[in-house]
């Protein structure tokens, strides 16, 4: 018959190799893109104002913003966390830009 020197194969058959890095890579950028979703990518930027004796947030989002204000009054009572639109003079709001 044939003669067999010891080997099976002629070539080596590649190693088996573990996919744990790639695991390990895979779930550290998912967890990044996962927190950076549910948290923001940072600071939401704003500027501030200063109330006035006889402003409103009607005022005031017609003062700071062009188009309708009515979704920039709601804007700035939420990034306030005003539960009504009355206002004091001296009182500093945050308005938050688009």
């Amino acid at each position: 018959m044939f003669v067999q020197d010891g080997a099976r194969h002629a070539y080596p058959r590649p190693q088996r190799r573990r996919g744990w890095g790639r695991i390990l890579v895979l779930t550290a950028g998912l967890l990044l893109v996962t927190g950076r979703l549910a948290y923001g990518s940072g600071p939401v930027h704003s500027d501030s104002v200063v109330v006035a004796p006889g402003d409103t947030v009607w005022s005031i989002a017609t003062a700071h913003y062009a188009g309708d204000p009515r979704p920039h009054v709601e804007a700035i009572l939420a990034a306030n966390r005003l539960a009504t639109p009355i206002l004091q003079p001296g009182q500093a709001l945050q308005l938050p830009r688009d």
